[in-house]
């Protein structure tokens, strides 16, 4: 279904990871739980307590260590326009080593509702340069 939306892709994705070879090929279920692998699951999500409150002493440490960091999310903030395919694509915000990018119109899972969106970003973010901000001989990268 390129470009476009396929709502089966939860189905799909519980179907790979519960497969015995992609979980010894991940190192995934080495304990052999009883359950199966879900998106979004409430077996995870009712036990789950080791969430930090905060995640700002983490980018503090991680600062402080000289890691590059990139925090990407949905949601709608004007901070720098980032163009992309030619359109504002998101926008995206560099402060004392720690970058915020916003891919615009994405929901919570940009890599399957922005892909090329998505892409960029990773591409960026592997080749350390920053968001594109305006398109180059035509093209964003």
């Amino acid at each position: 279904m390129r470009g476009s939306y396929d709502p089966c892709t939860e189905r799909h994705s519980t179907v790979y990871y519960n497969r015995p070879e992609v979980q010894r090929s991940l190192h995934a279920n080495v304990t052999s739980i009883n359950y199966t692998w879900s998106t979004c699951s409430d077996t995870i999500n009712d036990h789950w307590e080791d969430s930090p409150r905060s995640m700002l002493p983490i980018y503090k440490e991680l600062i402080a260590a000289h890691l590059r960091i990139w925090v990407f999310s949905s949601l709608c903030v004007a901070l720098h326009v980032t163009v992309a395919l030619k359109q504002v694509g998101g926008w995206s915000h560099v402060y004392q080593g720690l970058t915020l990018v916003v891919i615009r119109g994405a929901g919570h899972e940009v890599p399957l509702h922005r892909p090329r969106r998505a892409l960029i970003l990773f591409q960026h973010f592997l080749h350390g340069k920053p968001m594109p901000s305006v398109p180059t001989n035509g093209s964003m990268m």
